[in-house]
């Protein structure tokens, strides 16, 4: 007699939490990213039509820092996304155990006071879940939740987990867009770097009915020694930057700032970097920006994070 737990079906997803924008990283293999991307893409384009999430996988050798795995990214309402994993379930099964990235500032709050929440979505799901230690950094500040049980156990685990995560502002706030493997705001500016975020008004500016297309500016101070290396050589990085993104960036000379018109203005102290564009891209620019900066910090270069890419591979 079989005594797994029977299938979910297409309405367990149907809650108050439906609609919700989310996302899930969850750690793949070249062979399982393979099987996911199918020929010529055609696995993916079929998980995403049938699910209607969006759904991106890293390239080949882009490999989450401190992992052998790629990253699989699923993004939309909370709905699509469980959808969409119960696709990818369908067609990789996770041998005993799936692992999801999630950012270090939102661990606490999944862990509970004690070890309370963490302990009650492990029992509400039969499954067994583990928290990487807070000492071991993965990604861009980010730690692994590792799922133990049957699939289907771990697609209620997987849920259950999304649905504490979206309690999160920190969590509901990082980009699904044109994104590296991590969130902007798990980035706390250290001494080289100040941050003056606001928004103005240009003179002509589209937006959308949640004000997230708008215009807007981010002002970022930076020590001059390290400068050279947000720009990079024959500003390579800033080039790659605005590419990956799609903001705008423009740095300062020495010895002069940025005003709030983006004009510059003689000053003296550190330089500045202008980010323009949505809100989405500023953020995704300002990450790949700290990120860096990060690197240099610690004696580690320049080496720009991990893009997505949704062009098929294999």
């Amino acid at each position: 007699m079989d005594s797994s737990p029977p299938a979910p079906d297409g309405d367990m997803y149907e809650d108050d939490l439906s609609d919700q924008l989310t996302h899930a990283r969850i750690l793949v293999s070249d062979a399982e990213a393979g099987i996911l991307i199918g020929r010529a893409g055609s696995a993916i384009v079929d998980i995403k039509s049938t699910s209607g999430a969006l759904v991106k996988i890293s390239r080949r050798g882009q490999l989450l820092p401190g992992t052998d795995c790629r990253v699989l990214l699923i993004s939309g309402p909370f709905h699509q996304v469980m959808d969409a994993a119960d696709l990818v379930f369908r067609k990789v099964i996770y041998q005993g155990a799936v692992t999801l990235v999630v950012p270090d500032a939102c661990c606490g709050g999944l862990i509970g006071k004690g070890g309370s929440v963490i302990k009650t979505l492990a029992v509400s799901s039969r499954t067994k879940i583990e928290i990487s230690h807070y000492n071991e950094s993965y990604g861009l500040h980010d730690r692994l939740v590792t799922v133990r049980g049957h699939v289907n156990n771990q697609l209620q685990a997987i849920y259950l987990i999304l649905s504490e995560l979206m309690k999160d502002t920190v969590y509901s706030s990082c980009s699904a867009g044109p994104v590296f493997l991590g969130c902007a705001k798990d980035y706390v500016p250290d001494e080289h770097v100040e941050r003056y975020p606001y928004m103005v008004k240009p003179s002509k500016t589209i937006r959308s009915p949640n004000n997230n297309n708008a215009q807007q500016y981010l002002t970022i101070a930076i020590a001059d020694e390290h400068i050279g290396a947000v720009i990079g050589r024959a500003g390579k990085n800033i080039r790659w930057i605005q590419q990956s993104t799609g903001a705008w960036i423009r740095t300062s000379a020495k010895g002069e700032f940025i005003n709030a018109t983006g004009e510059f203005i003689n000053a003296t102290g550190d330089r500045e970097v202008l980010v323009s564009g949505t809100r989405e891209a500023i953020n995704a620019a300002e990450g790949m920006i700290m990120h860096v900066l990060s690197a240099v910090r610690s004696g580690g270069g320049d080496k720009l994070p991990l893009l997505l890419d949704t062009t098929p591979q294999q």
